[in-house]
């Protein structure tokens, strides 16, 4: 009986120190292995300029992740949002921010997140005085939406004929389309619509939620080859610094919807 018992202490043992080994050979570094080169576009609060410097949720939140990592700051370049997703898709070394992850394109990326919530809503000026209690009603109305961006797809996905959209290329131009009447809504995160607001001073007041479209997480996401062990890496560090970005998001006045 007791050779019985040390045999299963011997294999445990052993078990253990196997794993060990293959923790350790995971554990990477990644100073040594080729930079990746990181996409991303202008979308506040995630990822926009301030005083000539890019800064924003993702932003800051990559940041402490290339800290924790002990990794000198990665090339971070500001393209349009099709180009970046295109390059992303296709070279290898690359990852872009900030993603939302849908079906369609889980397989197409890697993905380290999430990183915060979108809470995407149609927005319409009060005075239009439009009331839905279903959403037959909506696919009605004219909304403005970046071209292939999330909020594109999200309309998309509830059913929105396209002769009905907009597409555009930013949020300030979305806004102008609502403003100036040209079309009946606009569809945006509540975050962003915040943010947008506070930025242009705009009257809120004058404008009001008339549907939930969805709610989707965001991610960064990365060219499909990256090593798996490097998104382990990425992924575990941004898990790390939870509280770290707790108050990053309260910095940006993130709604509490979109934690």
């Amino acid at each position: 009986m007791k050779k019985f018992i040390y045999l299963c202490l011997s294999l445990s043992l052993f078990a253990f120190s196997n794993t060990v080994m293959a923790v350790t050979k995971s554990n990477l570094d990644l100073s040594k292995l080729t930079p990746i080169t990181f996409y991303t576009e202008i979308f506040p609060p995630a990822n926009y300029m301030s005083n000539n410097e890019l800064v924003g949720i993702t932003v800051d939140s990559l940041k402490l992740v290339w800290s924790e990592l002990k990794l000198p700051e990665q090339g971070i370049t500001v393209l349009p949002w099709t180009r970046a997703y295109r390059n992303t898709l296709k070279t290898p070394n690359t990852a872009l921010f900030t993603m939302a992850k849908t079906p369609a394109r889980e397989p197409l990326f890697k993905w380290v997140g999430p990183l915060f919530k979108s809470v995407h809503i149609l927005v319409a000026k009060k005075s239009s005085n439009l009331k839905f209690t279903n959403l037959a009603d909506v696919l009605n109305y004219k909304v403005s939406a970046i071209k292939g961006d999330i909020s594109e797809i999200s309309l998309r996905q509830i059913g929105f004929p396209d002769f009905n959209i907009a597409k555009v290329d930013d949020l300030e131009r979305s806004f102008i389309m609502l403003q100036s009447g040209r079309v009946e809504m606009m569809v945006v995160s509540v975050h962003s619509f915040q943010h947008l607001t506070n930025r242009l001073s705009i009257d809120t007041s004058q404008y009001e939620q008339v549907w939930k479209v969805n709610e989707i997480d965001n991610y960064i996401a990365f060219n499909v080859d990256t090593s798996d062990d490097v998104i382990q890496a990425y992924q575990s560090a941004l898990d790390k610094l939870a509280s770290q970005r707790t108050l990053i998001k309260q910095s940006y006045i993130l709604p509490a919807i979109e934690y």
